[in-house]
């Protein structure tokens, strides 16, 4: 007996059947949609919210599982096309947060005027200034920050990088020493030391100057390892296809390590970007009013939050595009190195 016999063997009889064509009835376009029926007709004699308490939950209970239960087999089953169980995994969903909203004891009123009353930010606080317009100088102040540091922490971050690979090893150790060193100190203390202790040196930063300082040694030293993590994922053959074609050291890595890295290098890239831009808050120990210092003043005078929530809408708007950009840039990317090939 055949490998292949004994395995038909001991599968189940509908397994064997389906395989061959054949589909269960649970199975069938028919069972489904009555099923399908049977749960829209309970799901519109349900109980309306407050009425028979002890019943409702039970009731509630009973359509949840039988829902539940009917989207398993429509979307266990292999034949259904994709797009038709992603129609469904969303309506699960949207049919889920339906009974949340109505059968929950929230109130939804309240939760709006504490948490998203946009009407208080439209009010003018001291100084005449409404609080949309303190949020637009705050991310203002963000964004300069946040650019700045990215900037000059992958530039220093790739110099470190590119210098460690060429296995010096003095160099290497006091690379190796920085990148320890800003990677194990807090960030916050490393600002309030370059704002408040250098002008005892005779160093005088302004707060924008502290702020992209500290920022950029900080992130500096995640930025090096990602480089360095992208130049060794460089195959040696290559470097040593590059010497023999008579580049030096330099030219090997410009023409033939450093873009190959990039493409290994983005994913990580991007995320350290966005952690940078969020360590822009910590700049509010060193009086720089950005983005989240903005919210939290507006929050103390009016003693509401929506202020916050409007900065973490903000927050996600300005991040949310820089991780989908390396996506793009990184698949482009790989296209073009197939397309070489």
């Amino acid at each position: 007996m055949t490998n292949l016999t004994r395995s038909a063997q001991y599968r189940p009889i509908s397994t064997v059947r389906y395989g061959r064509g054949e589909t269960p009835w649970y199975r069938r376009n028919a069972f489904l949609l009555g099923a399908l029926a049977v749960v829209v007709i309970f799901g519109v004699l349900l109980p309306e919210p407050g009425s028979a308490a002890r019943w409702t939950k039970v009731l509630l209970g009973a359509f949840a599982l039988c829902t539940v239960a009917w989207a398993a087999l429509f979307l266990s089953d292999v034949k259904k096309p994709e797009w038709s169980k992603t129609v469904v995994a969303f309506a699960l969903l949207g049919l889920g947060l339906f009974l949340f909203w109505r059968y929950a004891d929230a109130e939804w009123e309240r939760l709006g005027h504490v948490f998203f009353n946009w009407q208080l930010m439209s009010e003018p606080l001291q100084g005449g200034y409404t609080g949309w317009t303190v949020l637009r100088d705050g991310l203002w102040l963000t964004v300069q920050l946040a650019v700045l540091s990215m900037f000059f922490s992958t530039l220093v971050g790739l110099l470190l990088a590119v210098f460690r690979s060429f296995n010096n090893p003095v160099l290497n150790l006091f690379i190796i020493m920085y990148i320890d060193f800003f990677r194990s100190m807090p960030i916050i203390v490393l600002m309030m030391l370059i704002y408040y202790a250098l002008p005892f040196t005779g160093l005088r930063l302004s707060p924008l100057a502290s702020g992209v300082l500290a920022l950029t040694l900080n992130s500096a030293a995640y930025v090096s390892e990602i480089f360095r993590a992208g130049i060794l994922s460089v195959k040696h053959g290559q470097i040593e296809a590059s010497r023999a074609l008579g580049l030096n050291a330099m030219q090997t890595m410009r023409m033939v390590i450093l873009p190959q890295a990039f493409r290994v290098v983005l994913p990580p890239l991007a995320s350290n970007y966005v952690a940078s831009a969020k360590d822009t808050a910590i700049c509010s120990t060193i009086t720089l009013l950005e983005l989240l210092k903005s919210a939290m003043q507006i929050q103390a005078f009016h003693a509401n939050p929506t202020a916050l929530v409007a900065a973490t809408v903000i927050y996600v708007l300005l991040l949310v595009p820089l991780t989908r950009l390396a996506g793009v840039l990184e698949t482009r990317m790989k296209s073009r190195r197939s397309t070489a090939r």
